[in-house]
């Protein structure tokens, strides 16, 4: 018992170190193997073991750089491959499918927008429109890596169920991971879409020190509701890790005045929101808000309505946050949506290994 408990303890910790250094990597691109191993408190013969199998296998380059002054040796970097393999980001809407396929250095190199039947049950909608897109993905990039799909809802992205969506009108829950297993050959994963903005930030600016941050999804997608109203989801980042709540909650925004039977306008949920959002960075000392989404039509009366509440709090301990906009636009959550699923590989289960073993992936191992 003592030996097969040891033997498991061995292959984890080898699991681990070779996320965590994929993970370094990630965050901090071209980095050298020292700096690795001094961020990650492991013997630089660790570290090179893995990256050199990680070049084996064509994942990482390595990237000469360029010295000042006489003599010593050139410093080598370490870059991910952006021909190794690509990631599948999905953004779900209520008509439509926003479609981006990235890459390992988080460049876009296909998009697609796809109707759907908004008849059907937004199941059999997403997969009729996604499966056949997804084959001819994979005509273009024979290595697909993962699927990462963002819809408006309640979802529990450990089992892949949507809970509920009034966006999409669902009113009972979805399982949508037995669909995902039947139907695509590698991982799938789902979440939130204003998570999945919010992760697309975190790819946005992995090298950059911003711990905490709210990212808030402007969207109009009710189009099987028969209007249009306004729909404000945040994603919520702490500590660079995306916070759930209480049955996955979070993040979730619920205008008062709707609630209470009104039909309130945009300006009305706007104000609402802003007021809300500026006290809880003001009390979670968060500073920074990061609109994205369907800016170019409430973006900026959004971006006013905050800033004027957070000019109006007063006391000089108070935290103000800064209001920016999501460089990713109109991509935000399939690119977002990518970027999740490139994150769930690199868990310290490092599902990555399933994905690469795959023959459409041709049988790599980490």
């Amino acid at each position: 018992m003592f030996l097969e408990t040891k033997a498991l303890s061995i292959k984890l910790s080898r699991t681990t170190n070779t996320a965590g250094i994929i993970n370094s990597l990630w965050q901090t691109p071209s980095v050298s193997r020292i700096d690795v191993a001094a961020k990650l408190g492991l013997d630089k013969s660790t570290v090179t073991k893995t990256v050199n199998h990680l070049l084996d296998i064509g994942m990482i380059l390595e990237q000469p750089q360029m010295i000042t002054g006489k003599g010593g040796r050139p410093k080598v970097s370490l870059v991910f491959n952006p021909e190794f393999g690509v990631l599948i980001g999905v953004d779900v809407n209520s008509d439509t499918l926003k479609v981006s396929v990235v890459n390992l250095l988080g460049q876009v190199v296909y998009h697609d927008m796809l109707p759907i039947d908004t008849q059907a049950p937004i199941d059999k909608a997403m997969l009729d429109a996604l499966v056949p897109c997804v084959d001819a993905i994979q005509k273009l990039f024979p290595r697909v890596l993962a699927i990462g799909i963002g819809m408006p809802g309640i979802i529990d992205p450990d089992t892949s169920q949507l809970h509920v969506s009034h966006a999409l009108s669902v009113r009972s829950p979805i399982i949508f991971a037995p669909q995902f297993k039947r139907l695509f050959p590698f991982p799938v994963f789902l979440d939130n879409d204003a998570n999945c903005g919010a992760w697309g930030e975190l790819m946005q600016q992995r090298s950059l020190p911003y711990d905490h941050f709210l990212y808030v999804l402007l969207s109009t997608h009710h189009a099987r509701e028969l209007y249009h109203r306004l729909g404000i989801g945040v994603g919520v980042v702490l500590n660079r890790q995306l916070f759930y709540g209480e049955n996955y909650m979070a993040g979730q925004f619920n205008s008062q005045e709707f609630m209470r039977g009104a039909e309130p306008t945009p300006s009305v949920i706007i104000e609402e929101f802003s007021a809300l959002a500026v006290n809880i960075c003001s009390l979670m000392s968060v500073r920074r808000i990061v609109i994205g989404g369907n800016g170019l039509s409430f973006g900026s009366e959004l971006a006013a309505s905050l800033r004027k509440h957070s000019d109006s709090l007063s006391g000089s301990l108070i935290i103000k946050p800064n209001i920016e906009f999501s460089l990713l636009g109109p991509q935000a959550a399939a690119m977002g949506a990518a970027s999740m699923a490139w994150q769930k590989l690199l868990t310290p289960e490092l599902k990555l290994a399933e994905s690469l073993s795959l023959p459409q992936n041709g049988n790599l191992s980490i």
